[in-house]
């Protein structure tokens, strides 16, 4: 009957053809949230002394049982948080997601231990009507967000991921030695809870301008060559041999070099190098954007990896732009550099996305999120005895927390008439835009 009366029902927008993307099963979202906790890898781009000791994590043995026996799913009692092999009175449908976890960490005499974490956790599998069937009946909406971006203010505009990814310009002018102005916008994006330039965010690369195509156009120095015919020089810091040269024509054809450019001379300014050699060096630029009072080596690195956490996989995944520009943090925030947003409708279905399955997995990016929080405060001198309690994962994680999300709802119907419920879609819940005043884009001077 249900599907009968849908397909024969007049529906006004059946010629409407808008892609509004597709759903994995939950499983394979978990798993890529989980994987994702490798990112720690990145602490050994800087030792200690050249210390070999540096913690590592690494996911594999990746197996999904979707029908285990009943045997296989272990509850713990709440009074005594003994694991129990005994069946809630409610049915469920779910399925194990099996994994280890490869890691190293310090030991208490600071030497390289090993060890091989055995993980399991509970993934709830839907129906052919997108239902959860845990202790009860559960239908869960989906949910409409925006396929890559939404505007939150005057020349600000947020890009979707598992951090809220806020970008702005703001209007600057420098003038070079020989009194030429030069006009641009300031790139800036949300690090913790302030605004950095975007460029601090590439400083930990070598070769920064090449990486960010503009070499040659715009080079580092620390000394004037008679080329002022061809170049223009900008000198940050009055009393240092610090200088900032732009080649005249690719300045005066190109905003997005303009840009590159008055952002160097932001940043030096800001936190005042010696001398080029501190420019160059990007163990420098680590430990001098670590948040930290002083140059704590161990955790110099928590600038970088907080950029770099700032994209998942998950949502790289359903970014509408080429695989190039976000196979990482530093990729897409060049692409938002480079790009201009001022065409894109966010009212528009176009550029709308339903997620039903994704959103059940945030339960697991926000886990995984606590736990690098946690070791990213150790750094390189995390232990195992820290590092093993907090690579165990909750079995039952995602069914404790369903509820929680604001998507999930339950439903007691006993008949086929629940199947409208199904075409229900709601704009609350997970990084959702809530509150929006333009309909363009373009109305705030988004790129």
């Amino acid at each position: 009957m249900t599907h009968h009366v849908i397909k024969n029902m007049d529906h006004p927008i059946r010629d409407i053809k808008v892609d509004l993307g597709t759903d994995l099963p939950l499983w394979k979202y978990v798993q890529m949230a989980i994987q994702d906790i490798e990112v720690i890898n990145e602490l050994g781009l800087h030792p200690i002394s050249d210390d070999l000791a540096i913690p590592f994590i690494h996911v594999i043995n990746w197996k999904w049982n979707p029908h285990p026996l009943t045997s296989d799913i272990k509850y713990k009692r709440r009074e005594t948080d003994d694991k129990t092999k005994t069946k809630p009175i409610g049915d469920m449908r779910l399925g194990i997601l099996s994994f280890d976890i490869y890691c190293g960490a310090k030991d208490k005499n600071k030497r390289l231990v090993k060890k091989l974490i055995h993980n399991e956790i509970y993934v709830p599998i839907e129906d052919d009507q997108g239902k959860y069937l845990c202790d009860n009946i559960k239908y869960s909406e989906y949910q409409l967000v925006d396929k890559l971006l939404y505007p939150a203010g005057r020349n600000t505009i947020i890009l979707k991921s598992l951090l809220p990814i806020v970008v702005a310009r703001n209007d600057a002018e420098e003038v070079s030695i020989d009194g030429y102005h030069i006009y641009s916008k300031i790139g800036m994006v949300k690090i913790f809870k302030t605004m950095e330039p975007i460029l601090s965010c590439f400083m930990h690369i070598p070769a920064v301008l090449s990486y960010l195509y503009v070499f040659p156009i715009i080079q580092f120095t620390d000394h004037v060559l008679d080329d002022k015919d061809i170049y223009h020089y900008f000198q940050p810091l009055p009393d240092r041999e610090i200088y900032i040269k732009g080649h005249k024509k690719g300045l005066e054809e190109f905003e997005y070099c303009r840009s590159i450019l008055v952002m160097a001379c932001h940043l030096i300014r800001k936190h005042i190098p010696d001398t080029i050699n501190d420019v160059h060096d990007t163990r420098w630029w680590v430990y001098k954007l670590s948040y930290y009072d002083a140059m704590i080596e161990q955790r110099g690195a928590c600038h970088e990896m907080y950029v770099a956490r700032m994209l998942d996989t998950i949502s790289a995944q359903v970014l509408p732009i080429p695989e190039i520009d976000k196979r990482n943090m530093s990729a897409l925030l060049r692409y938002c550099l480079q790009t201009e947003f001022d065409d894109i409708n966010i009212y528009s279905y176009e550029n709308k996305r339903l997620r039903h399955n994704e959103v059940i997995s945030t339960i697991i990016t926000s886990d995984v999120s606590e736990k690098l929080k946690k070791m990213f405060k150790f750094g390189v001198l995390l232990s195992m005895k820290d590092m093993e309690q907090m690579l165990t994962f909750n079995s039952e994680v995602i069914l404790k927390k369903m509820h929680n999300l604001g998507t999930v709802h339950d439903t007691d119907f006993a008949n086929d008439l629940d199947y409208c419920q199904n075409l229900r879609y709601t704009k609350k819940g997970q990084t959702v835009n809530s509150g929006l005043t333009d309909h363009i884009c373009g109305n705030v001077s988004a790129g």
